[in-house]
């Protein structure tokens, strides 16, 4: 007998084929990213409220589909999630207009009902999947904080100490900080940099990326991913005198970690003064550059999850200096140099010890797979974690402090302005700068933790398409900023993944005829 668990993250789907008898992975399937229309979370919750939600349920199955065909099982039982809830509501076809509104009032005037998000079974039948099983859905603990966060609780050990604060590292950052049988929780939206998306160059965790920056005697050393996720000797260069030696494993692109390895390496070399680049662009490998863009990006995700940390221990009215452990979840928290986040402040500075611990998200929905009772335990748990829940968008404690964030990331504020402003409102972060090195333990060398005997890295192609009449100037085709759109046979195509969905809207814009609609793609 056979599962199936997937992760259905908000830059990429992971899936795997399990052995119900030997608890062992089969095969490993990874999506380049998330097929549905834009860069981020919000991203694809407007495209679903705004394009309806049935055609990004569609998308996200079809995907699915695809996965499924890949990992081929022959006697499947039952498929089990893991996800936010955004992703995991749209996976299912229920009800996501609560999750784009935090009034209530507004839910009631729109009569919007929020449906009932706790862990449960349905069928693949309802929903659209191409096989016969079972699925299992995790429950979602609040309106922000879903199964992955419940992920990265239970399987780090988080729960299992005091004063301790984990944190999925990815474009929807979830965060919880314990202190004694106190659990607070938030959700700060990175931005999709923090995955290597939204840069010139970047890609996901994925064969060809480069995920890390070390220091070598004769300059700096991109360390690139093989097709097993594993990092490898790359190109050589100078910050400094901004040359490059080609040699080693050749990269196509920079991940999110490598951003921050990047960051650091450039503010400790000179090469990076904020808020700008000394000497425009940084060269990583042939036709792999780092741009000044590229850099603000960077600044505001680290700044979001710098101040989401802050935000829940000012909450929690804790002192910084006594935060003890601090965990490390997601592909970003497992292949990024941990000193080098510490530095650049992406991780609070004041943690006795910090541990890695790769892909949770995945691991949770392996654990349903093989124990589909677990669901009525998350359900139970739940309910403990809903009493301390921080919304950071209505959060006064968070905007204040990501103001200062954007102003010393993107415009160059001086870090004692930052401080004297901060402590203007009362906040007091200068106790979060500790100067001891911490404690590193790296529990897993790549995020997924055990890929079984087969690893495929494929695109999502999912593709819509829409067809009316116009005198086919193709402006539409030609101003796309992705490349997502395209003509064939009289149809215009959209590469659903690769568009920017209703973020851009470039191809409605540029027709002269102001005929391209959107919403009659399908």
């Amino acid at each position: 007998m056979q599962a199936i668990s997937l992760d259905l993250g908000t830059s990429g789907i992971r899936g795997q084929l399990l052995d119900l008898q030997t608890r062992r992975v089969m095969r490993t399937c990874v999506t380049s990213r998330n097929p549905l229309p834009g860069a981020n979370i919000m991203d694809h919750l407007s495209f679903a409220i705004e394009e309806g939600a049935d055609l990004a349920h569609t998308i996200l199955v079809r995907s699915i589909n695809q996965i499924i065909h890949i990992l081929a099982p022959d006697d499947l039982e039952r498929i089990a999630v893991c996800g936010n809830p955004i992703q995991l509501s749209l996976f299912e076809g229920i009800e996501i207009r609560d999750l784009a509104y935090a009034g209530k009032n507004l839910l009631i005037s729109q009569e919007i009902s929020p449906p009932d998000r706790r862990g449960h079974i349905v069928s693949s039948d309802e929903i659209g999947l191409k096989v016969d099983a079972e699925v299992l859905i995790p429950p979602a603990v609040r309106h922000e904080i879903g199964a992955d966060a419940l992920a990265m609780m239970i399987k780090s050990g988080f729960l299992d100490h005091d004063m301790s604060i984990v944190t999925d590292y990815g474009t929807n950052a979830e965060m919880a900080l314990k202190v004694g049988d106190d659990i607070y929780t938030g959700s700060a939206s990175a931005g999709p940099a923090i995955e290597g998306q939204q840069i010139r160059d970047g890609v996901l965790a994925s064969p060809g990326a480069i995920s890390d920056i070390v220091r070598l005697p004769e300059g700096w050393q991109g360390m690139v991913l093989n097709d097993r996720l594993e990092p490898q000797a790359g190109a050589l260069f100078s910050l400094r005198a901004n040359t490059l030696k080609l040699r080693g494993v050749r990269a196509k692109g920079i991940t999110g970690t490598g951003v921050i390895a990047l960051v650091y390496a450039g503010l400790k070399e000179g090469r990076i003064v904020l808020p700008n680049i000394v000497g425009n662009e940084i060269a990583l490998d042939r036709g792999v550059r780092f741009t000044g863009q590229d850099l603000l990006e960077a600044g505001k995700a680290i700044g979001a999850i710098r101040a989401g940390h802050m935000t829940l221990m000012v909450e929690a009215g804790m002192d910084p200096r006594d935060l003890d452990t601090v965990y490390m979840a997601g592909a970003s928290g497992t292949y990024v140099d941990a000193t080098k986040a510490r530095a650049v402040c992406m991780v609070p500075s004041t943690a006795k010890k910090i541990v890695q611990i790769g892909n949770t998200s995945l691991e949770l929905a392996k654990d349903l797979a093989f124990e589909p009772d677990l669901v009525d335990e998350l359900n139970d748990l739940r309910e403990d974690l809903m009493a301390h829940h921080v919304m950071f968008a209505t959060s006064k404690i968070f905007s204040n402090i990501y103001v200062q964030e954007l102003a010393y990331w993107t415009e160059g504020m001086p870090w004692d302005t930052y401080l004297m402003n901060l402590a203007a409102w009362g906040i007091d972060v200068s106790s979060t700068l500790h100067e001891h090195m911490p404690m590193i333990e790296r529990r897993k060398r790549t995020d997924i933790w055990e890929v079984g005997e087969s690893f495929e890295f494929i695109e999502p192609g999912v593709f819509l398409s829409g067809a009316w009449e116009c005198d086919r100037c193709l402006r539409c085709v030609h101003d796309c900023p992705e490349k997502a759109l395209m003509m064939r046979e009289e149809r215009f195509i959209v590469d659903a993944g690769k568009c920017l969905g209703t973020a851009c809207r470039r191809c409605e814009e540029v027709c002269p005829q102001h005929l391209f609609s959107y919403a009659k793609l399908y």
